[in-house]
């Protein structure tokens, strides 16, 4: 799929725009003449310029006379199949992150995408696995930012 820079860029200064007002937002440090805001307002002005420099560099260059080309991809059922597991995999952390938890949704959303890869059934759930406790163990531990045990609470370490 091919996006033009003057959307992409459109949606950029946006998403831009609306981290610039949310860090407005954000409360100053006692004693100090910076706050909070500081790190997401450059982040956000720094977003902001490469938004304007995609959109000008499309209207100066020879547009593309639509905004969105499908690609080849689309009518590509695996593809389709693949692509909808990441993003409903991924959405399915919202709701259901505290009730089932890190260890068991991760491991359950990597094997389905692992399978749909076609890799092997054994292989699949060894990565699975160590990929997913590695990660929680690496949060828990090393970061020191518990994910949820959910129906595993009772083994919790």
């Amino acid at each position: 799929m091919k996006i033009s820079d003057r959307l992409m860029g459109f949606f950029l200064l946006v998403f831009s725009a609306g981290i610039l007002i949310q860090a407005s937002t954000f409360p100053l440090i006692p004693g100090q003449s910076v706050g909070s805001g500081l790190l997401p307002t450059i982040v956000a002005l720094g977003l902001g310029g490469c938004a304007l420099t995609l959109i000008a560099k499309d209207l100066v260059s020879q547009p593309r006379s639509k905004l969105v080309e499908p690609g080849d991809w689309i009518g590509d059922r695996r593809r389709l199949i693949r692509v909808g597991i990441v993003l409903l995999g991924t959405a399915s952390f919202i709701p259901f992150l505290d009730v089932i938890g890190f260890p068991v949704l991760s491991i359950t959303v990597l094997l389905a995408f692992l399978l749909s890869l076609r890799v092997k059934v054994l292989t699949a759930i060894l990565v699975s696995v160590i990929a997913s406790l590695a990660i929680h163990t690496l949060f828990s531990k090393v970061f020191l930012v518990p994910l949820p045990w959910g129906i595993l609470q009772s083994v919790a370490w």
